[in-house]
């Protein structure tokens, strides 16, 4: 089979390659290495390797990089104003092993020419590329830090979009200038808590916030739910019970006293059946999706969704789910099929699978929480980090032989195991940073406070050399 996918594909090109896991490449390295007339190019960006939670392993980048002999850079970036380059040059330049290990180099980086007149003004001034926010005090614990910088996060975000609006904040290129809208803003988080954190203090200011994260599965939702009640409804519209909880999801709008008129209304009620009867002759002969959109367009569900709180991402994940039921569909032999599949799918989400991932609802005038997760790969005008100076020290003792890159488990916890897989914590904690760094185009905001996770201890040195970016900024080093 290696010979023949050889003979196929002579030259294969691995994109993302810091995001393999050991398997895949015991693959690429039986079929392409050291084989003649083959060449294997792997191209990826190990400061970028995020995703261990996914399989990735950046110890198999590691291992392939010692045997490869040909090693090329590009020096290039063509995301950022100069002054956010030059700033995270010169953060991850603090240390000569900024990402832990000697096989991940940190090498700066020019800004493109096209990008040498960006600058972000705000009341008149230029400001700086990266601006961190110090929390005031000796020492605070995790949940004072989180809440007093999702408040100063918010507040920030306030002064720009009010400036904005009088034409006081501007994204300059050039000449060119144009004032700063919600959706150039986003806010980068680690987990769904910080994330909400983030949005109440924004809701407090009356600022409207999106949060969407990699790890969502539209199946998760109570959308999923309701959909597969209504599926169930249409199918067999007949059944008093199921048609009757169909009726009563919120996607349909109606209340308990619309509910009870049809209960005791029995020509309205054979009116409800005869409709939904409709639809499932629609399923029947031309797919679940003109199925729903007859159901919708008849049930004013847009209209009636939109006109509510959180409307929008409710509709954005029916329609995905619509999406999903009518690719499902194709590919299965009856109606009952379908439903099962969907009721599966919400017993067993799959929050890997990219198609099942939530998607961003419409951005137009929202202010953006992210995790930096789903921020890799993506750009923002401007970025807020609140949180950046918390971390969460690995007590597990699992980490990777230094020289065989083989992973380890030591169920005795030994001192030298626990500290070996807490420097994997925060050279992983060291790349997220990175990446989070480098989402913005003109400006990141970072607060950081001087933070003490052990508990009852609050005096003396913080924790704060632990985080990656007091790891950079104090040289690993304690400091009070």
């Amino acid at each position: 089979l290696a010979a023949a996918i050889r003979t196929r594909f002579p030259v294969a090109m691995i994109d993302e390659f810091q995001d393999t896991d050991p398997q895949q490449y015991r693959i690429f390295r039986r079929i392409w290495h050291h084989q003649p007339e083959t060449a294997l190019l792997l191209i990826g960006d190990p400061k970028q390797a995020i995703y261990a939670f996914r399989g990735a392993d950046i110890f198999t980048y590691m291992k392939a990089r010692s045997e490869v002999h040909a090693h090329y850079t590009l020096d290039t970036n063509w995301r950022s104003a100069p002054g956010m380059v030059n700033s995270v040059n010169k953060l991850f330049s603090q240390t000569d092993d900024a990402f832990m290990f000697r096989e991940i180099p940190f090498i700066p980086v020019k800004s493109a020419g096209k990008n040498q007149a960006l600058r972000f003004v705000f009341k008149g001034e230029t400001q700086p590329a990266m601006k961190m926010w110090l929390m005031e005090g000796e020492s605070c614990g995790v949940g004072d830090y989180q809440s007093t910088m999702a408040q100063v996060c918010a507040a920030q975000i306030r002064d720009w979009l009010q400036a904005g609006q009088r034409g006081e904040a501007l994204l300059m290129n050039g000449d060119d200038a144009r004032p700063v809208r919600a959706s150039d803003i986003s806010v980068l988080v680690r987990s769904r808590q910080e994330a909400a954190q983030v949005r109440d203090a924004l809701t407090l200011l009356e600022i409207p916030s999106v949060y969407l994260s990699n790890r969502d599965s539209v199946f998760e939702t109570l959308e999923a739910q309701e959909m597969l009640w209504l599926l169930q409804a249409v199918m067999t519209p007949e059944r008093e019970n199921t048609l009757r909880s169909a009726l009563a999801t919120s996607m349909m709008g109606l209340n308990a006293l619309d509910i009870e008129t049809l209960n005791n209304d029995e020509h309205a009620w054979d009116v409800v059946v005869e409709e939904f009867d409709g639809y499932r002759q629609i399923w029947r002969k031309r797919g679940v999706m003109p199925m729903l959109r007859a159901l919708m367009s008849a049930r004013n569900i847009a209209e009636n969704l939109l006109a509510t709180a959180g409307g929008e991402r409710r509709l954005t994940d029916i329609l995905h789910i619509s999406e999903l039921l009518q690719e499902a569909g194709t590919q299965l032999e009856s109606e009952h099929a379908l439903v099962r599949w969907l009721s599966q799918h919400i017993l067993e989400p799959d929050s890997n699978a990219s198609s099942q991932q939530m998607r961003l609802e419409s951005d137009k005038h929202l202010v953006q929480i992210v995790t930096i997760h789903k921020s890799k790969g993506l750009e923002y005008p401007l970025v807020w980090l609140p949180f950046i100076t918390n971390f969460r020290v690995q007590e597990q003792a699992f980490y990777h032989d230094r020289h065989s890159f083989e992973a380890v488990l030591d169920l005795n916890a030994a001192p030298e195991s626990v500290d070996l897989a807490e420097a994997e914590r925060l050279a992983e904690d060291l790349r997220l940073l990175y990446v989070a760094l480098t989402r913005s185009v003109w400006h990141c905001s970072l607060g950081v406070a001087p933070l003490v996770r052990r508990r009852g201890d609050k005096k003396g040195d913080t924790d704060v050399h632990q985080s990656a970016l007091g790891r950079l900024l104090q040289k690993g080093e304690p400091q009070d």
